[in-house]
């Protein structure tokens, strides 16, 4: 019981993707806030939330709707396809619903849902993830059916409190696959295997096979490296790079402008360093999301001179590896990039702390200008 109290588990061999394999997608979530999950929405509400994180929420890649409910007799509400434009704005409108009690009636989610899903764009695929304890007041296996029948369409559920007191036949009932229920005692662990699935999916579709009579060819759409990376730039702004310290940003900026920048491509830091106490994070891995925004950051970095902390530099940026400053572990390759001349005199031996960051799992670059 344990081991099954917050598990996703591949138990049966699988003739298709676990979940669907593309770039594009319809996502349906049915989301239940009755009286029987009532003390556990707001979990169940982050669940949602948190698994959104690992999607692209808009018009042109993942197309969202909603629909969140309880009993036959209290209000529905019903969040048509594109209600969220990104991922900001899903979050903050799922946010903001509250529990609101009442009987359990999944069955007529699910009838609404096939509603829902008469509007969706049929050329793509479709992930239906109802978020239930499965204590329906009616029998949802008839609408579940339906569902799962749907051409292109992937149905998955994942069970909200107690899963000893979660109802896995209705589950079954719903989903038909075994290894689409994700029993969710330990949140975090459900959410995790959930995006890692997602993430999982995303990954294949990003890459493409052509094949030949004699060879086959695998590329991938990311440019340059057709992987996520965690960009860490390190400038020398101390007083001896005053004459080239512009064109350190000036080189900074060419490579930015080489690559796709947001949260499933590049995500990119800047450190600038000079004597120890003058050395920051400038901006870190999450503070921006576009290229245009990583520009002007870059940009806006003024040297005030000083001595040279090389190690200081290295040092600080190897604060980048934390998830709270929106690193990537296991996710993305991690990359420093140095601007120096490399005349340090100062703070820490910046040999041991280039050693530090290649321990930690960063590839070193450096950089000089003459």
């Amino acid at each position: 019981v344990g081991a099954l109290a917050a598990l996703a588990v591949v138990v049966h061999a699988q003739t298709t993707p676990l979940f669907p394999v593309a770039c594009e997608l319809n996502v349906l979530i049915v989301l239940d806030r009755s009286d029987s999950v009532k003390g556990g929405f707001n979990k169940s509400r982050k669940f949602v939330t948190d698994v959104s994180e690992e999607l692209q929420i808009g018009p042109e890649k993942h197309r969202v709707a909603m629909i969140v409910y309880s009993g036959l007799s209290y209000r529905r509400e019903v969040f048509p396809w594109n209600f969220a434009k990104s991922n900001e704005e899903f979050v903050q409108k799922t946010n903001a619903l509250r529990a609101i009690g009442g009987t359990t009636n999944t069955k007529k989610a699910l009838e609404v849902g096939l509603e829902l899903m008469a509007q969706r764009n049929v050329s793509i695929p479709t992930l239906v993830m109802v978020v239930t304890d499965g204590r329906s007041a009616d029998d949802p296996k008839g609408p579940g059916k339906i569902l799962q029948a749907q051409p292109n369409t992937w149905v998955f559920a994942a069970a909200t409190g107690d899963p000893e007191k979660v109802d896995t036949r209705e589950l079954m009932d719903i989903t038909g696959n075994i290894n689409h229920i994700v029993m969710h005692r330990g949140r975090d662990l459900a959410t995790d295997i959930t995006k890692r699935l997602l993430r999982e999916a995303q990954d294949k579709c990003r890459t493409t096979t052509t094949t030949t009579t004699t060879t086959t060819t695998t590329t991938t759409t990311n440019p340059i490296t057709g992987c996520e990376l965690d960009l860490v730039l390190v400038l020398d702004f101390s007083t001896t790079t005053d004459p080239v310290y512009n064109s350190y940003k000036e080189l900074s900026k060419r490579l930015v402008q080489q690559l796709k920048i947001g949260p499933h491509y590049t995500q990119v830091a800047a450190v600038t360093f000079a004597t120890v106490g003058r050395t920051r994070v400038r901006f870190n891995l999450k503070k921006y999301t576009t290229q245009e925004e990583v520009l002007r950051g870059i940009d806006n970095l003024q040297s005030k001179g000083g001595t040279t902390a090389i190690g200081a530099g290295i040092e600080k940026a190897l604060t980048q590896i934390d998830e709270s400053e929106g690193a990537r572990p296991g996710i993305a390759t991690k990359v420093m990039v140095i601007f120096t001349d490399g005349w340090s005199n100062k703070g820490p031996d910046p040999e041991k702390r280039a050693r530090d960051a290649v321990n930690a799992g960063f590839e070193m670059y450096t950089v000089a200008y003459t």
